[in-house]
């Protein structure tokens, strides 16, 4: 690909994949934005994705394809997607930061294909869940960074299970060295307010609040 230096903020991206008069999705492979190939200064930020439904597979939030890398993604609220708010199918030196990921039906984040370079970075984001699991894919040689995140299973949140091993491995292999897993507290998640509580854990782990006001159209 050509495209370099894009910026992509403040949209607000819902409800695709299904016909509005259908509850059955009819398509797959999507996200509520893609990417693909070697994009050196293109930043995704401050938007919000969501109700994303796929069929076989491809429901996702914000969606790394063939090959994307150098693109940062951060301050965006993903949440009811089918197959995962992340994925990164292949790339390098991709950052994502600072986001929440919540209510995926099957999963969170999902890495498709170990590779010999550093995948991405997956620092400072909340991951918030139900009965789906957090992490999906191939995650064997752990050449990704991750670091300082939130987790949380409503309902259990004690638990986060890295796919594949303990978290004591998982940690060994240093992933999520300063990561917590807590309740972010966040004021009304059931009626998508994904805004943060004064003492939220998510701010001392080092998480940024994002202001959700400007997600979409506007004056």
């Amino acid at each position: 690909t050509l495209a370099r230096g894009n910026v992509i903020e403040h949209n607000h991206v819902h409800h695709i994949g299904r016909p509005a008069d259908e509850p059955e999705p009819i398509l797959s492979d999507m996200a509520g934005i893609y990417t693909l190939g070697v994009q050196p200064g293109t930043v995704i930020r401050h938007n919000r994705f969501h109700d994303v439904a796929a069929t076989k597979y491809g429901g996702w939030g914000i969606y790394f394809d063939e090959g994307t890398s150098n693109v940062v993604a951060e301050n965006n609220v993903v949440y009811r997607t089918t197959h995962g708010g992340f994925h990164q199918h292949y790339g390098r030196d991709n950052v994502f930061r600072n986001n929440i990921i919540a209510l995926g039906r099957d999963y969170q984040v999902q890495r498709t294909r170990s590779e010999a370079h550093r995948s991405f970075t997956f620092e400072r984001n909340i991951v918030y869940w139900n009965s789906a699991e957090p992490l999906s894919g191939s995650w064997d040689n752990c050449n990704v960074a991750f670091d300082r995140n939130v987790y949380w299973k409503i309902g259990g949140g004690t638990e986060f299970k890295p796919p594949g091993m303990t978290v004591a491995q998982w940690r060994e292999k240093g992933m999520d060295r300063n990561s917590v897993v807590a309740d972010p507290k966040f004021v009304h998640p059931e009626q998508d307010d994904f805004n943060l509580q004064g003492d939220s854990p998510a701010t001392a782990a080092g998480f940024v609040p994002l202001d959700q006001s400007k997600a979409g159209p506007r004056p």
